[in-house]
């Protein structure tokens, strides 16, 4: 698909929010009178490609709102007074303002591709003849409900309660419609888009559309979704669905790795190279085509290390952000510094006799030939997450056994010594999220592990406290007491209703029709 991927959301302009006060559902009015546009399969399909494009643009700052607040990341620049960093060290340390502008505009781009997903939609439902291949429009349906379902579980997980929109609504109705409680979302949205995606989307497709969603991707995402409502019966569910996606004769664990430049790479390092895209082990992945067509991913630019233009990064200005935490690096190389895992995630550039400065290492594109403009792909399911997620699950209900068998198998991928026995199920849950943390590092998946740790433990306050620890103890001394002119982080600020993110302040300020409430803690 990547050479299919284009800037389509010209071809819908009706459904974008240009010059519109109210960011959830406004809409220009010319959006109401273009219900003739998606008639044909073909503009259709350009259509979907838009919402994939969406997905992209979204990917490409998710990381500020996830990894950057976990304890994966950080800025190590602590000598920056930039705005752009001081916003970053604010969502990390739990302090960010209502009115932060790059808050805003990732609660627009969420909302702007939910609105393009839902003005698609009905001219693909069941019954609809504008897509006269059922098999085709069935595909089609379910592109559209996961990226919806997709859309939502992010912002209930960095929000909470969340404003529901199921279709394309007028300006004044958009004003009247309040935010609903995190289950109903689940309930309503999330959890039903997926299951009719999984029955409706192909198990695989033809080299030509390798990346679009296929039911494996919708049953892994659902499977998270249970997960984290939590409760017996949901894991009971999100077991079933782990072990369908497991068992799917497309997808395996990566063993064997790929040659590049003459060098053997590891198989973990293989799964990231941009030589071996759509390998067996990714599920699902937002797709970008490097070179001169626009559509290239800005990770490698954005996560090279500051002032190594050349040198590390060879076009462009790096820019040195989302580096990796001490203590991250620290966990990585604690079982064996053969880890195969610890080089294909981060390295040290020696900017100095005095400076080194950390980076990741997981989304170098070194042939990249236009600045900011990379081949990398970003996985976001992958079948390692699968088998953890599947230990998780195998823990807290006290299979210690079966953790151990899916926990081990990971391990023994990296080169390193498998566990002996979990002997009691915090124990098991702590190996269970320590390889977690390391198999996935820096993909975007730490602060979900986070938030479901508080249902796991039975511990509302497990998520907080590790991200306390690890930035008032384990790199305190060494990194964020050293912060200025950014002030420090107060321990004050971390409070558990700051897990949430505020709702944007413009959001709340352009209704007059309705009290919008903020996020308790802002």
């Amino acid at each position: 698909m990547k050479n299919k991927i284009s800037l389509i959301l010209v071809l819908i302009a009706a459904i974008t929010f240009s010059g519109c006060d109210n960011i959830i559902t406004d809409v220009p009015e010319s959006a109401l009178t273009q219900t003739d546009f998606f008639t044909t399969p073909t503009r259709i399909n350009n259509g979907i490609m838009g919402c994939y494009e969406g997905m992209a643009n979204i990917k490409e700052v998710e990381w500020r709102f996830t990894e950057i607040r976990s304890d994966n990341t950080c800025v190590s620049s602590t000598g920056t007074g930039q705005t752009e960093r001081a916003d970053i060290c604010d969502l990390k340390f739990f302090r960010t303002s209502p009115s932060q502008t790059g808050l805003l505009d990732f609660w627009y781009l969420l909302y702007q591709n939910i609105s393009n997903v839902n003005s698609i939609l009905p001219f693909v439902a069941e019954g609809q003849t504008y897509v006269p291949v059922e098999t085709q429009r069935a595909q089609y349906e379910g592109e559209l409900l996961f990226i919806r379902a997709f859309h939502y579980y992010t912002l209930v997980n960095l929000w909470g309660n969340m404003f529901k929109v199921t279709g394309v609504v007028g300006p004044n109705e958009a004003k009247t419609i309040p935010r609903s409680p995190v289950s109903e979302i689940y309930n309503d949205i999330i959890i039903p888009d997926l299951i009719k995606a999984a029955n409706q989307l192909p198990p695989s497709y033809s080299s030509s559309d390798a990346g679009r969603i296929t039911k494996w991707a919708a049953k892994s995402l659902l499977a998270k979704a249970y997960m984290m409502i939590g409760g017996d019966a949901n894991l009971t569910l999100a077991k079933g669905l782990l072990e369908e996606v497991m068992g799917a004769p497309q997808l395996g664990l990566l063993t064997t790795g790929v040659t590049v430049g003459g060098k053997l790479l590891s198989p973990y390092a293989s799964i990231f190279d941009v030589s071996n895209e759509m390998n067996k082990e990714i599920i699902f992945a937002i797709r970008y085509k490097g070179g001169a067509y626009g559509i290239g991913s800005t990770f490698w630019g954005t996560f090279a290390p500051e002032g190594s233009a050349n040198q590390i990064l060879k076009i462009g200005t790096p820019i040195g952000n989302n580096n990796p935490t001490p203590n991250i690096m620290n966990l990585l190389k604690t079982d064996s510094l053969t880890d195969t895992r610890i080089d294909a995630s981060f390295r040290i550039w020696k900017k100095s006799t005095t400076a080194n400065i950390q980076y990741i290492s997981k989304y170098i594109d070194a042939n990249m030939t236009q600045a900011l403009q990379a081949e990398n792909d970003w996985i976001e399911i992958r079948y390692a997450d699968i088998v953890l997620l599947h230990a998780e699950i195998e823990a807290q209900q006290n299979d210690f056994p079966g953790a151990l068998i899916d926990v081990n198998r990971i391990r023994n991928r990296a080169g390193v010594k498998p566990y002996i026995s979990f002997d009691s199920k915090t124990e098991a849950l702590d190996s269970v999220y320590t390889e977690r943390r390391k198999e996935l590092a820096f993909e975007n998946q730490r602060w979900f592990d986070l938030l479901r740790m508080g249902k796991a433990y039975g511990d509302p306050e497990k998520a907080i406290n590790i991200l306390k620890t690890s930035i008032f103890v384990t790199d305190w001394t060494n990194l964020y007491s050293l912060y200025s002119p950014i002030l420090p982080p107060t321990e004050s600020s971390f409070i558990t209703d700051r897990l949430l993110l505020p709702i944007p302040q413009q959001e709340i300020d352009t209704n007059n029709d309705m009290v919008i409430p903020q996020n308790t803690g802002y």
